[in-house]
């Protein structure tokens, strides 16, 4: 963080990320109140954990954010909890946390940091870290390299680890599939849906099939309220058409309602304006439809069944549901003593009562005690309990609907997989939807696609992971003397690895590890760590022949001057800077000559700190107050301009110094 100004904390779920944030920034930034973004269910955890350690935060949450509210400009180091709710620049939270965090440090706090796509980790590192800042090895931009950037690259940014305390539970995985006989509920409304047309657009047509698909999955009363507001959105449509008017998409929202995603993914349609080609004649079967499914409703499915059946022993257990319907459904299917939370209200079977008074029951052994309750041994809920929140007395996690992300998966098992949790083992179950639904929805594919994610860029918990690998290497090699120097050993594979110490123009020291194969130079640490093996234990002393050392050292000069070239020279390529900073660039040059002209020494200063930022990469915010200088006549602009945080010192390589050179030589006896 002293070195970026951020960095991302991607340790697994329930690992302590909270007080290791705290202790960081505490040691960041002495004597300053910490800015904590959070969402709003984890704002008592944190201010708990502050009590705690006796520090000050100032807490301010996600919703907050997103309602177009941001933080006081009090200054202090900032953690980010969550961050992957931060990885789509175009939410409103971000459009409003970006600029705010321009002149700041802080610390990013996700155990899962990829959610969709490899660029959801660059849109959280810029909001701290400069676009450029890691230019010096070889990525020119974060922007748009974050995706191939070297792994080795990466750990200078993100910091991940595993847990080696032995106090985390022991996860026991358990996988189940309800499959429902022909002529059932189930099977007479997967029927009825394929049979409506829904829209003469086939993209369309299928994400509403898609809709209806996964209500039908999660139950009976989930599918009912869905066909109940796609029915109403029907006859609106119709109206509207009776009328002569179109249907919009704002009207569209207002009749589905805050969770469009539950019904259908609009952004589709291209234009705003743009009526929905959706087919009317479905009314009628809809509506029928919604009818038999609310009568359905009334009974326990086949998978609600075997949800009894695997809660029968009454340990601790937490439901997860994609849908507040399901909760309801869940809620009166299941007996008595059932505990519930959604996004708009939580309680005991038919009593609201407040969240953190029910969440309480699963985390505080002594709330019932206290309160002369018998415990319940049941919390269903939806997702707005999947993040963050400790679960200590959990002892069984079900996945009663899958989610659409990995990360979902790994978020809410992390309610009872985490330090602190009162039971050495956790079960956690997955219900999977029947097999003919799961052929139309692919959700088990989905999942296994976007599990693969980290592992891309190096951050995923497999075994072949740069971190893991280099944690290995590390012991392996701890034990024996280091030597600084050129060594040539014989093996059946050929190659080079170099050791090299880059003294930065402030002073510090970094270093790096290079191997070089028949495909060239790479910092895989599978490679270097195979390489490496082949002088592992070997003692006896060789003589270093000329020639090898001449054409190592030819192959290393070449390294380090291309490493070079990328550090010094990336900035002046054409297509480094974007084209609101060259937009802008020529209009503050223009200003700045006529400044001189007038020998204006404010408006000068105040431009030349302009151009400086200009010239350099940038964060999130940074590049939105770019774009507004734009807009600006000259007089605002200089104003702007002089209210630029302090410019941070920028470290480059200044020298490279080779530690030590590993020949191997394939096939040769050497003397």
């Amino acid at each position: 963080m002293r070195r970026y100004r951020g960095a991302l904390l991607a340790d697994g779920v329930g690992t302590g990320k909270t007080f290791i944030g705290l202790a960081v920034a505490a040691a960041l930034e002495p004597g300053r109140a910490i800015q904590v973004m959070a969402p709003a269910a984890l704002l008592t955890q944190w201010r708990e954990a502050a009590v705690r350690l006796e520090l000050e935060v100032r807490l301010h949450s996600h919703e907050t954010l997103s309602r177009g509210r941001p933080p006081g400009a009090e200054a202090g180091p900032v953690l980010i909890d969550e961050s992957h709710r931060f990885r789509t620049p175009s939410t409103r939270r971000y459009e409003i946390l970006a600029p705010w965090c321009v002149g700041r440090r802080g610390l990013l706090l996700s155990a899962t940091p990829l959610v969709n796509r490899l660029e959801d980790l660059s849109h959280q590192l810029l909001l701290l870290v400069p676009d450029d800042a890691l230019s010096w090895a070889g990525v020119a931009s974060l922007r748009t390299q974050c995706s191939s950037a070297p792994a080795g690259a990466l750990a200078e940014l993100v910091v991940t680890g595993e847990d080696r305390s032995r106090h985390l539970p022991r996860p026991s995985w358990r996988v189940f599939q309800t499959e429902e006989p022909e002529g059932s509920w189930f099977d007479r409304m997967r029927a009825g849906i394929l049979d409506l047309a829904l829209s003469t657009d086939h993209a369309i047509a299928g994400l509403l099939r898609g809709v209806l698909y996964a209500a039908l999955a999660s139950s009976p009363l989930a599918l009912a309220e869905v066909l109940g507001r796609y029915g109403s959105l029907l006859q609106h449509a119709r109206d509207a058409e009776a009328s002569g008017r179109r249907l919009s998409r704002q009207s569209i929202r207002r009749i589905i309602g805050a969770d469009t995603d539950q019904l259908v993914l609009w952004p589709l349609i291209a234009e705003p304006d743009q009526a929905p080609e959706l087919t009317l004649d479905d009314l009628g079967p809809v509506r029928s439809l919604e009818a038999g499914a609310r009568e359905w409703a009334s009974q326990p499915d086949a998978k609600c069944f075997m949800l009894r059946q695997c809660i029968a022993d009454q340990k601790p257990t937490l439901v997860f549901a994609q849908s507040t319907a399901t909760v309801g459904y869940l809620r009166h299917q299941l007996g008595r003593r059932v505990a519930w939370c959604t996004g708009q209200a939580s309680g005991l079977d038919g009593l609201r009562l407040p969240r953190d008074a029910v969440l309480d029951w699963f985390r505080k052994p002594a709330r019932c005690a206290d309160q002369g309750l018998p415990r319940p041994r049941l919390l269903v809920t939806t997702d707005v309990a999947a993040e963050g929140l400790d679960l200590p007395l959990i002892q069984r996690v079900v996945h009663y609907d899958l989610p659409w992300t990995a990360v979902r998966l790994e978020q809410r098992s992390g309610r009872a997989l985490r330090l602190g949790a009162r039971h050495a083992e956790v079960e956690v179950i997955r219900f999977l939807p029947p097999a003919r639904l799961e052929a139309q929805l692919h959700q088990e594919a989905v999942l296994e696609q976007k599990t693969r994610l980290p592992d891309q860029l190096g951050l995923g918990g497999a075994a072949t992971a740069p971190w893991r690998l280099r944690a290995k290497l590390a012991a392996r090699w701890l034990p024996l003397q280091a030597v600084e120097g050129v060594a040539v050993i014989s093996a059946d594979r050929a190659g080079l690895v170099a050791g090299f110490r880059l003294v930065m123009t402030d002073g510090s020291t970094r270093e790096a590890v290079r191997a070089r194969t028949a495909s060239g130079w790479s910092d895989d640490t599978a490679v270097i760590a195979q390489l490496l093996e082949c002088a592992r234990g070997d003692s006896r002393v060789r003589a270093v022949a000329p020639h090898s050392i001449r054409g190592a050292m030819r192959s290393v000069a070449g390294l380090v001057r291309k490493g070079l070239q990328s550090s010094q020279g990336q900035r002046l390529l054409p297509g480094a800077h974007s084209v609101a900073q060259r937009r802008a660039l020529r209009r503050l040059i223009a200003l700045a000559r006529e400044a001189a002209r007038g020998r204006n020494q404010v408006q000068l200063a105040a431009l030349e700190r302009g151009l400086s930022v200009l010239r350099r990469g940038h964060t999130a915010g940074e590049a939105r107050l770019v774009e507004h200088w734009i807009g600006l006549d000259a007089d605002g602009l200089p104003a702007s301009l002089g209210q630029l945080p302090p410019e941070p010192s920028r470290t480059e390589p200044a020298r490279v110094e080779l530690i030590g050179v590993l020949v191997v030589e394939c096939g040769q006896r050497l003397r």
